[in-house]
């Protein structure tokens, strides 16, 4: 196990004792943080975030733009239970020597489970498939996506070629008092459906390993704050690509966040900074800011339906 979700899963066991809440809402529709979802949540949701980065692509090149819009649904067959969910990316960037571009990812389509309980605790898992839409690019075009990227490691798989990416994964969250932790764990399977291009070391299947944990607290009933931590590991690297020797496997990246409780609006304020070489060492360093909003559609489900 790597040691984030080592960690993340000892801190889990630690919180593991009575929940202690102002209502039964509380326990089960505790917000969400800034990336992961809301995890019981009972209505329909829509998230959409807008990140604005400064990275320095290295090799001299000066300081390169990054925009990235985020839009995110997820609707609950099953109050609290069962949900189907999309995602979808789109990237603006601008590089140093490289010029500007336009990018659109590929959709993400995705249906998870969850059990929850009034304690606190809730715990389960999903399935996700990133479509293999094709993205053929010249040179220049490919390094500005190449060094714009690195700001959502764990959104990397929108952008790839022709590749099926599966992505299986675990939720759990606990809920405690004022306090939020959540941990999703998953593994992408990455198989390109295309001729591979040996000048950059490809293989037919990859695998990467990707951890998001976060501690909130709700410091009042409309203002909560919070720390993201992610670790996307590159299993399968092998370094023989000089570009990508093997001390490039981990990219580490860190959030604190407050967040705004307004009843069916939730925005969000983030800061994102790399703790290790960026994905795949493309860029040697990164700030952003993110702006965040969650828009809760009761779609024929109250808050008090399900369980």
């Amino acid at each position: 196990m790597r040691p984030l979700a080592a960690f993340a899963v000892a801190a889990s066991l630690a919180l593991a004792g009575p929940a202690r809440g102002e209502d039964r809402g509380n326990l089960l529709d505790a917000p969400a943080p800034p990336t992961l979802p809301a995890l019981a949540h009972p209505t329909l949701t829509d998230t959409f975030e807008i990140t604005t980065a400064s990275v320095d692509p290295g090799q001299g090149k000066g300081q390169a733009l990054a925009w990235f819009l985020h839009d995110e649904l997820e609707y609950p067959l099953v109050s609290r239970v069962w949900y189907v969910g999309a995602a979808h990316d789109v990237v603006a960037g601008a590089v140093p020597g490289s010029g500007h571009d336009f990018f659109f990812g590929a959709p993400e389509l995705w249906a998870r489970g969850l059990w929850s309980s009034v304690t606190g605790l809730s715990s389960g898992g999903g399935f996700g498939v990133v479509l293999p839409v094709p993205h053929d690019r010249a040179a220049a075009t490919r390094d500005i996506l190449d060094r714009v990227r690195v700001v959502r490691p764990w959104d990397a798989a929108y952008f790839t070629d022709r590749t099926l990416t599966l992505r299986p994964w675990f939720d759990v969250r606990h809920v405690v008092w004022r306090l939020i932790f959540q941990l999703r764990q998953g593994l992408d399977v990455a198989i390109v459906a295309r001729d591979l291009d040996t000048r950059k070391h490809e293989r037919r299947t990859d695998y990467i390993a990707r951890t998001t944990a976060y501690v909130g607290f709700r410091a009042t009933r409309a203002i909560g704050i919070g720390l993201e931590v992610w670790e996307v590991y590159q299993i399968t690297a092998d370094g023989k690509d000089p570009r990508h020797p093997d001390d490039n496997r981990a990219a580490l990246a860190i959030s604190p966040s407050v967040r705004f409780m307004l009843g069916r609006i939730e925005p969000a304020f983030s800061l994102l900074f790399p703790l290790s070489t960026p994905l795949k060492g493309d860029a040697s360093s990164y700030y952003a800011a993110r702006f965040n909003v969650g828009f809760d559609f009761d779609a024929g489900r109250g808050p008090s339906d399900g369980k």
